[in-house]
């Protein structure tokens, strides 16, 4: 499926960061003209802007900040966008997209609570993992929840921070084949 209509029409990217604020919403991701970003911080969603790290670890999963954040989401017009996350951002996107959040589809970066989920999403949807992320989903999950997985050989978890924002690391190039509908999972 092809996510954009022709090449001159800009791809809309709702994109969530992770508890400790990645990406602050003036980075460019891709950094490809033809792509229109709106960067959220889980922070600001959750109903505490001033946390961040453990302490807005455990308001998102440990209290109802999650169901906060849900909630904030399922109030945007996502129609034509395609929405990425990262970490807990990733997580909280598929629960709104299970809410009623309508996106186009769907990319989660490093979200490992989605290994608590157990069916897919009724839009395309495309996980990542880092090889060395301990709390990453089993081979049998990622057979079975997500549309597209991939995995990324020798990182840790945080990997993104730094493929993120490297011109033509695999990870932009998976995402942006992905956002174009040339789906690198295939």
């Amino acid at each position: 499926m092809n996510l954009i209509m022709n090449d001159l029409r800009t791809q809309r990217l709702l994109i969530v960061g992770d508890i400790h604020g990645f990406p602050e919403t003036s980075v460019e991701l891709l950094g490809i003209g033809r792509f229109e970003h709106r960067a959220l911080q889980l922070a600001d969603l959750s109903g505490r802007p001033g946390l961040r790290g453990d302490e807005l670890h455990d308001q998102l999963f440990n209290e109802d900040g999650i169901l906060r954040a849900v909630r904030a989401l399922c109030e945007i017009d996502g129609r034509a966008c395609v929405g990425i996350g990262f970490s807990a951002g990733g997580t909280a996107l598929w629960q709104a997209v299970k809410a009623g959040l309508d996106l186009q589809a769907l990319i989660c970066v490093s979200s490992t609570r989605l290994r608590f989920e157990t069916s897919p999403l009724h839009i395309p949807t495309m996980v990542v993992w880092a090889e060395f992320d301990p709390h990453r989903p089993t081979e049998s999950w990622n057979d079975t929840v997500p549309g597209c997985c991939k995995t990324y050989t020798g990182k840790q978890h945080d990997f993104y921070r730094i493929d993120a924002l490297t011109p033509k690391s695999s990870l932009l190039t998976d995402v942006a084949a992905f956002v174009e509908g040339r789906a690198p999972c295939a």
